[in-house]
């Protein structure tokens, strides 16, 4: 968690050490796609952990859509009856509402929807050890900015609440949590 945050970090500084050059820089009206990475933490979870993407965005000037594909590695969770491994692939879409401060500089607001393909692996004494997947679906609000780093790319960094239970009868874990992500969209 704490590289991830000094990556945020590093990334936010130069951008904004960077906004004399970057504030001709306009993108509206525009479609892109581009790599996403993050970090997600259950509260049930032993531990957090990374995912990577991709996403696809539209803005316009004050409106916005995302639509994104992640993997996000193993979370542990410990039961009474053993232990628990979850992985996901999500396959999400969210709206985003733009508050334009500058020409490269836009926070916002998100809402979306999104379907959760868990993979879970169970160890121990569960009644069937093994494997199992199923498809959740969930729902997210969050917050973030869109910072445009040249006349077509520009860098998201974002927070958001998952809101997601699974439907695991053995353990009843809850899989909502914190994400934060960050992108670069190039856009066309």
């Amino acid at each position: 968690m704490k590289k991830l945050l000094t990556v945020f970090s590093i990334i936010a500084i130069a951008t904004f050490f960077s906004k004399a050059n970057a504030q001709q820089y306009l993108i509206e009206d525009a479609s892109g796609i581009g790599p996403k990475v993050g970090y997600y933490k259950a509260p049930d979870a032993e531990d957090g952990s990374m995912f990577i993407g991709v996403q696809s965005r539209t803005k316009g000037q004050y409106l916005g859509a995302e639509f994104s594909l992640e993997y996000r590695g193993e979370q542990s969770y410990t039961t009474t009856n053993g232990e628990l491994t979850v992985r996901q692939i999500p396959v999400t879409g969210s709206l985003l509402l733009f508050a334009p401060l500058a020409d490269n500089f836009a926070p916002y607001g998100l809402a979306g929807l999104g379907a959760y393909y868990t993979l879970y692996d169970y160890d121990g004494g569960f009644i069937n050890p093994g494997d199992d997947a199923e498809v959740n679906v969930g729902y997210h609000l969050g917050f973030g900015a869109d910072i445009a780093v040249s006349e077509s790319a520009a860098i998201n960094i974002d927070y958001r609440y998952l809101f997601l239970d699974g439907n695991d009868d053995i353990t009843e874990k809850q899989y909502s949590g914190n994400v934060i992500s960050a992108g670069l969209t190039f856009y066309f």
